[in-house]
């Protein structure tokens, strides 16, 4: 189910703070469904660049637009889709998490909201992985109070199409294979495999049915990893 509905946190007018602190959260709006924000945002400030498929629910933050309760430009953005990878039972990725350079928003209200729709919605358990090539840990899961299940091995995550990385579910999207060896029969051309370096999983139940779910799928507890030495 596929969730399309907005809520108004405020109608204040909402402007960068002067000190260059957070915005906070009383100027803010959150907006679902808000697809064309979201991917302009996705496009433009998140590090793939990419704006993902199979998308089950977007949420985004919004400056205050005027007096009469709109909103304005999207400052934050949070897409949710069905995880490329399997999983023995239903769960949704928080696939993308982006925010403006110039803004500084609580993401972890974003990611509360969205998860309030979600649960709303029926579902009960979220993943999220951090990608460590990228230099994150994950500390907005952290902050957002998300269990830790640990950082995976690394991985064939895409491959490499004439110096382009193309990921593996664009693959099976556009030709059907993500595997090399097809592709290169396929395009006539050298394709290469291309890896990950591991990824960090994160994890959040939303309710009792989803922490059965996460013991089923034996999704662990553990210690938050530390932010990495720049």
């Amino acid at each position: 189910m596929t969730i399309c509905m907005d809520s108004v946190v405020t109608a204040r007018r909402a402007t960068q703070p002067a000190s260059g602190g957070a915005i906070p959260a009383s100027m803010l709006h959150f907006r679902a469904g808000q697809w064309v924000d979201a991917r302009a945002l996705v496009k433009r400030f998140h590090y793939s660049g990419r704006f993902p498929n199979s998308i089950k629910f977007i949420g985004t933050l919004h400056l205050a637009g005027g007096l009469f309760g709109d909103f304005g430009e999207a400052v934050a953005a949070c897409v949710f889709t069905v995880p490329p990878t399997r999983w023995r039972e239903e769960v949704l990725e928080l696939s993308r998490l982006v925010r403006r350079e110039d803004a500084r928003v609580p993401l972890t209200l974003l990611i509360a909201r969205s998860c309030a729709k979600l649960k709303a919605a029926g579902h009960d358990l979220l993943v999220s992985f951090a990608s460590v090539a990228a230099g994150h840990h994950g500390g907005v899961y952290q902050a957002a109070g998300w269990r830790y299940h640990g950082r995976r091995d690394r991985s064939c995550d895409g491959v490499v199409v004439a110096g382009r990385f193309v990921p593996g579910k664009s693959c099976n999207t556009v030709w059907g294979t993500r595997s090399p060896e097809k592709l290169s029969a396929l395009l006539r051309q050298d394709v290469q495999p291309h890896y990950d370096e591991g990824k960090h999983l994160y994890w959040r139940a939303l309710g009792p049915a989803g922490e059965r779910k996460a013991e089923r799928l034996e999704l662990r507890r553990t210690q938050y990893p530390k932010e990495p030495k720049q």
